[in-house]
């Protein structure tokens, strides 16, 4: 009966009032606010993911714990909270994580098959940030009660330990769920061990933290209670789910809390009371943080996040250019290793150092967002001053296929061929640069990220020849056209017709339409004196005609060049929704 009752929002136990709002900065709104019964502050941050220039990032993996303020301050963000239950020894959390577009060695997770005895394993939630998107994955509690929850949707909805989508650039996990697909989680007694039977913790009050977002993916919920304080009595689970359904969340998850629980802003640092909530120890150090960048100039000026945002730059059919000063360009880790120089395709390139690594540190992606799907091939721009370590690592995303690719950059000049790929429209594609190496790498070897090209390759409707199995119905564009041919067997105007001249010429016999009158029959217009009618004369040029399809008469001249320039502003854009 929990579990039904727990799909039913309770009549309201607790009473809230909002005490401040305030713009941080563009697309973060502060709001303070005081709960009665218990007694506690509460700081919400909303994150407007399709404000220009807004990102969420997450912890790198770490080497030590730190606390929320040291983090965000080293990172540049605006915001950051606190993240996910962890421990010391050794430096592990209960979930997944990614940070900085890298995901953590799976022994620093709650995935790793050491822990499968453990009793968090398989528990958590998340909510992952990509280019353009936001997902979530439901807890294990949920996903093992999937009928009772009515819980459909999210990222692998049925599966524990769920996999991590491809391109995510940060996750943070937590567990219980507190908002289920719009539905409060609730419990009749909040300390009965019915409530919450994943977490025994939540069945007290303590500080709490949580992430959610909104039913449109557009706001992303960074919630922080105090307690443990003379002024703050903190929250029971259910509580916490309470508000947060009445703050909007869609879906919500709780996060590490008690001393855990920080809220840090670059410009007034924490706003909540972070000691207290520590016994009165000053500000713990976590494992890893939301963090997130408002118009930070090492990120793209567009959102990260934004499901209705337009897509960045589109390549047209015949492929195209991305230097790295595109919007599609963003470079990750250290802004201080990467340097810039003035030479290189448009005039610019950036490079930084190859070192060894178990995973890339400074890396870079040239995100793609394709107007038709083909075959293109993929090529970078290569300078030999700056592009040197040998064994440089390239990922391609492709139509749903990942190929990686070991370059020599040292031997590389000029235009470099990764290879031919098959691509989809539409975005959710990529290729990236890395700089980690399997060994220790002397310090000339650089990896240069310059521009990437693509250029499409083999048969294609619009590179002006009737190409294999085209007919006029299917590509108009690469047709002769505009006029028909008279009695070439060739629907040349593309109007999906041949025309049947049956009788073209004067044959001298009696039909009325072609008289046998040497000068001309009695229809002015089936004159066949007339020169303009002369079926023996040659055919007005119309450029070369190549006969390759017998629906089809082709060229690859004349003034169909300028008509395919237009193409690219007439196809529709498919954008991922």
């Amino acid at each position: 009966m929990l579990l039904l009752s727990a799909l039913i929002p309770a009549a309201s136990a607790l009473t809230l009032t909002l005490q401040d709002s305030y713009t941080l900065e563009a697309g973060i709104t502060i709001e303070t606010w005081h709960v009665s019964s218990p007694d506690t502050d509460v700081y919400v941050a909303r994150i407007d993911l399709c404000t220009p220039g807004v990102h969420v990032d997450a912890t790198r993996a770490p080497s030590s714990t730190r606390s929320t303020g040291s983090w965000g301050a080293d990172h540049g963000v605006a915001l950051a909270t606190n993240g996910d239950f962890y421990r010391t020894s050794p430096y592990t959390v209960y979930g997944n994580a990614v940070g900085g577009g890298v995901a953590w060695p799976i022994d620093m997770t709650g995935l790793d098959s050491s822990n499968n005895s453990e009793w968090f394993w398989g528990h958590h939630g998340w909510i992952a940030f990509g280019p353009d998107w936001v997902e979530f994955t439901h807890s294990g509690h949920v996903k093992n009660n999937q009928a009772t929850y009515n819980a459909m949707l999210g990222w692998e909805p049925t599966t524990n330990n769920a996999s991590i989508p491809p391109g995510t650039l940060a996750i943070v996990s937590g567990f219980p769920e507190l908002v289920i697909e719009g539905v409060q989680y609730t419990c009749s007694d909040p300390e009965a061990s019915t409530c919450f039977p994943d977490r025994s913790d939540m069945r007290d009050r303590h500080p709490r933290t949580a992430m959610g977002i909104t039913a449109d993916e557009a706001t992303f919920l960074l919630v922080v209670a105090d307690g443990r304080t003379s002024s703050n009595d903190g929250l029971y689970g259910s509580e916490l789910a309470e508000i947060m359904y009445r703050l909007g969340a869609y879906e919500a998850f709780n996060l590490d809390g008690g001393g855990s629980s920080q809220m840090w802003t670059e410009a007034d640092g924490y706003l909540n009371d972070y000691s207290g909530n520590n016994y009165g120890d000053g500000a713990r150090s976590v494992m890893n943080h939301w963090g997130v960048f408002s118009g930070n100039p090492d990120r793209p000026a567009r959102p990260g996040h934004c499901l209705t945002e337009p897509a960045c730059e589109v390549i047209p059919p015949a492929g195209g250019t991305l230097d790295d000063t595109s919007a599609c360009v963003q470079l990750f880790g250290d802004p201080d290793y990467w340097r810039s120089e003035s030479v290189g395709e448009g005039g610019g390139l950036r490079w930084t150092n190859a070192f060894e690594s178990d995973s890339p540190d400074n890396w870079g992606w040239w995100q793609l967002e394709l107007e038709e799907a083909g075959e293109y091939l993929v090529e970078f721009s290569a300078h030999d001053s700056y592009a040197l370590f040998d064994e440089t690592r390239y990922q391609i995303r492709a139509d749903g296929g990942t190929t990686e690719v070991v370059v020599d950059l040292g031997a590389a000049s000029g235009w470099t061929s990764l290879g031919t790929y098959t691509f989809a429209a539409g975005g959710d594609q990529w290729v990236a640069v890395f700089d980690d190496a399997a060994y220790d790498v002397a310090s000339n070897q650089h990896v240069a990220f310059d521009a990437l090209r693509l250029t499409r390759t083999g048969a294609w409707c619009g590179n002006a020849a009737c190409d294999g199995a085209e007919s006029c119905a299917d590509c108009a564009a690469d047709c002769a056209g505009p006029e028909e041919i008279p009695d070439n067997g060739l629907d040349d105007d593309c109007d999906s017709a041949t025309p049947d001249h049956t009788d073209p010429v004067d044959s001298g016999d009696s039909d009325p339409a072609g008289d046998s009158d040497p000068a001309g029959d009695s229809d002015p217009a089936r004159d066949d004196s007339d020169p303009a009618r002369d079926d023996s004369a040659p055919l007005p040029p119309k450029g070369q005609v190549i006969a390759a399809d017998p629906a089809c008469g082709c060229a690859g001249g004349g003034a169909w060049p300028g008509l395919l320039a237009l193409l690219p502003g007439l196809l529709a854009l498919r954008r991922r929704s």
